[in-house]
């Protein structure tokens, strides 16, 4: 947790907006192997990830964020 609030918001949105496409990857991997795609942590996470690369995302559009 402390590596989390040392980061901070801008950080962290800026790794979930490289995260969160890779989660098409893991999808991809998993289907073709014939797994199931994600247990309820998983989707749960994965959902968290996905908002807050979004998130990123807007806040870089909108000047919010910035590099």
């Amino acid at each position: 947790m402390f590596l989390f609030e040392a980061a901070g918001l801008k950080f962290l949105l800026l790794c979930t907006v490289i995260l969160a496409p890779s989660t098409l990857l893991y999808v991809k991997a998993r289907s073709v192997r014939g797994r199931r795609l994600f247990t309820a942590t998983e989707t749960a996470l994965a959902a968290v990830i996905v908002a807050a690369g979004i998130t990123g995302v807007v806040g870089l559009w909108t000047g919010f964020i910035a590099i």
